[in-house]
């Protein structure tokens, strides 16, 4: 690993050009990243083996962790072409027993047209990069938004992709894409998943967007996402609603579906600047998730809530005191209870660019 990092790093280092954007008429490249992670106290809970981020720790577990490190490089042949690779490290990835690396996104994009552009390659995704909904929640690096949390989307994909806007100010636009549906892996079946996205900021602070996606299988077995989001920036505070179901075809067997379903909220905003600088901001966030709203005789409803502070010494560094939460409801009497994950967290985010 250290044999094949050590390389890309040096060349990214040799032959990285400032540029102020990826459509810059100017050639030249960017390396960019960010780094997050915590120190964590589980507060509550045990290790029942539900899916969530704390789950497999027991009550009173504790440990530092780096759970997101990005390495990006960017770069712009001309006003009509640019390209991008990024390395991504995180607590989920291991090569033995340590942290590894892999490839998140590779690709070439090309601005075909004044609005609209085209990429092949490993390609970020509608549902994620592109979308209003990551943006405006602000705070990735506490938790993924709602349907990205609960493993229903992807961040990039193999495959070709659309993406474009509607009116000169970008205020109405859309992107498209046709992909493997494997993520960063290898594609295991003749089948494709189709992704969509449009979104519109009609008036100012106001933003919305719908996304789809459908992905067929094997035995009349098939999986429709549907998404919507509204945020609202007022002054200072800004805050949205996202809305996800999934119809998961003949889940079960024959003519038995399942649909996830899940609904989240969340306001942040800033309550100390300095020369329009922001120094200190709140944040609260609450889902709530159902696996599968089509049965109601097992399984377990889930409330996810998390608040904090982000103290900010100078631009690009975080400190984020928070609490990190998800309980469980049983559907029926006859399921065994499941304790609620508790963690208490000092984050720390910082971005070079």
């Amino acid at each position: 690993m250290k044999r094949i990092l050590l390389p890309v790093l040096l060349i990214l280092g040799i032959t990285c050009l400032s540029t102020d954007s990826l459509y810059s008429q100017d050639k030249g490249g960017k390396v960019w990243g960010y780094v997050f992670g915590d120190y964590f106290f589980k507060v509550s809970g045990d290790s029942t083996g539900s899916s969530s981020q704390y789950s497999p720790y027991s009550k009173s577990f504790q440990g530092f962790e780096i759970r997101r490190a990005y390495l990006g490089y960017d770069y712009v042949f001309n006003d009509k072409f640019s390209s991008q690779i990024l390395l991504e490290g995180n607590d989920k990835i291991l090569t033995s027993t340590r942290l590894g690396l892999f490839i998140k996104t590779a690709f070439v994009e090309w601005k075909a047209f004044e609005k609209v552009s085209f990429a092949i390659g490993l390609v970020p995704t509608p549902t994620i990069s592109w979308a209003l909904s990551e943006k405006a929640w602000n705070y990735r690096a506490i938790e993924k938004n709602l349907i990205d949390m609960r493993g229903f989307v992807l961040g990039s994909d193999l495959g070709v992709s659309a993406r474009g806007k509607f009116d000169k100010a970008g205020n109405y636009g859309f992107a498209f894409m046709i992909g493997n549906g494997n993520g960063q892996k290898p594609e295991i079946n003749k089948y494709k998943k189709y992704y969509g996205t449009l979104f519109a900021k009609p008036v100012k602070g106001l933003q919305m967007e719908i996304y789809g996606d459908y992905e067929p299988n094997d035995g009349e077995k098939n999986k429709t996402t549907l998404k919507g989001f509204v945020g609202y920036t007022y002054e200072k505070f800004n805050a949205g609603v996202e809305v996800f179901q999934q119809t998961q075809k003949n889940a079960g067997g024959t003519g038995i579906d399942a649909a996830p379903f899940g609904i989240s909220g969340f306001i942040w905003g800033n309550l100390l600047g300095r020369e329009n600088k922001p120094i200190l901001n709140v944040f609260a966030r609450y889902d709530m998730y159902n696996p599968d709203s089509k049965n109601d005789s097992t399984g377990y409803k889930e409330n996810f809530i998390t608040v904090g502070l982000d103290y900010m010494p100078i631009e690009n560094i975080h400190f984020i005191p928070n609490v990190w939460m998800n309980s469980y409801s049983k559907k029926t009497n006859t399921t065994t209870d499941r304790k609620t994950d508790l963690a208490a967290r000092m984050t720390f985010f910082f971005v070079f660019k």
